[in-house]
């Protein structure tokens, strides 16, 4: 019989488990094995791609991944779904960006697909930032993992049908053109998830797919309802998840969307927002 009194955590990366010093508070590290510890279900729910996750984060020993914002949902070392854009869906997409030459990042499962002026634009974020000296591409690197740059992006259409994700910056056109340009095929664009973010970058994404459904999907294979899941994140790819769980928590740091959405919102990810809240739902001890 399964425990009932087991729960299923899902977590954000970006701006919830690691700040934008590519960093997990040495709190929300101890406070997730203090979970598992507990007999509760760790699950990794990130934007990025698998190749994208940091190496520390994939050797923690969460108990199931859902990659891509949805794309991927993986138990253990067992795929439950794939969803990926197919060669019509990115050669709408490419149809838009390449017309305007806005600098993009492809995420695969294995690998990311740098445009050439992706390494300039990329700088402005936090995440990417670093004195001019220095190399981008080694940051995005160290920040992202496994990526390379493509100049032939008048290719990319027919060279990466097995993108789960688009992200773009500086764009001449804002989010809802966008939008309405890719609804057609199924496609929607969230505002980026990387800080300082505006209309004129996003995430294009599966329309049927978010880390919502991810999470149900995820849920449905453990063979428990949705109300055993508790969601934490942050930014606009996470709405889905946390209308999803049973229950949400959205960091301090979390923007306006979010915390709107949540059942209650933590402290700052560098304020021990995690390791709190999971002491305020009676996940780990008071003095784990």
């Amino acid at each position: 019989m399964k425990n009932t009194s087991t729960k299923y955590l899902f977590f954000d990366v970006d701006g919830t488990l690691v700040n934008f010093k590519k960093q997990m508070p040495d709190s929300a590290r101890r406070a997730l094995r203090t979970a598992q510890a507990e007999g509760h279900k760790l699950i990794l729910c990130t934007g990025r791609s698998e190749a994208e996750v940091y190496p520390f984060l994939m050797d923690f020993g969460f108990d199931g991944y859902i990659f891509g914002s949805g794309s991927h949902v993986i138990a253990g070392n067992r795929e439950i779904s794939t969803h990926v854009f197919g060669p019509d869906r990115m050669a709408r997409v490419m149809d838009l960006l390449n017309r305007n030459n806005a600098p993009l990042l492809i995420q695969m499962a294995d690998v990311g697909i740098l445009s050439p002026n992706a390494l300039s634009a990329f700088r402005r974020y936090r995440l990417f930032q670093v004195a001019e000296t220095q190399s981008v591409y080694d940051v995005i690197t160290r920040a992202i993992g496994k990526v390379k740059v493509d100049v032939a992006r008048g290719r990319y259409a027919d060279r990466y049908p097995d993108a789960d994700m688009v992200v773009y910056t500086d764009a001449p056109f804002g989010i809802e053109a966008a939008a309405d340009w890719l609804a057609p095929l199924g496609l929607r664009v969230t505002p980026s998830s990387l800080e300082p973010a505006d209309t004129s970058a996003g995430e294009i994404t599966r329309t049927d797919v978010d880390k919502g459904v991810a999470l149900t999907e995820w849920m449905a294979d453990a063979g428990a309802g949705t109300d055993a899941a508790i969601a934490f994140g942050d930014g606009p790819n996470d709405l889905e998840m946390l209308e999803a769980a049973g229950t949400s928590v959205v960091m301090g740091n979390g923007v306006a969307e979010a915390r709107e959405r949540a059942d209650f919102v933590t402290a700052d990810i560098d304020d021990d927002g995690i390791a709190k809240a999971m002491v305020r739902l009676g996940l780990i001890p008071s003095d784990f």
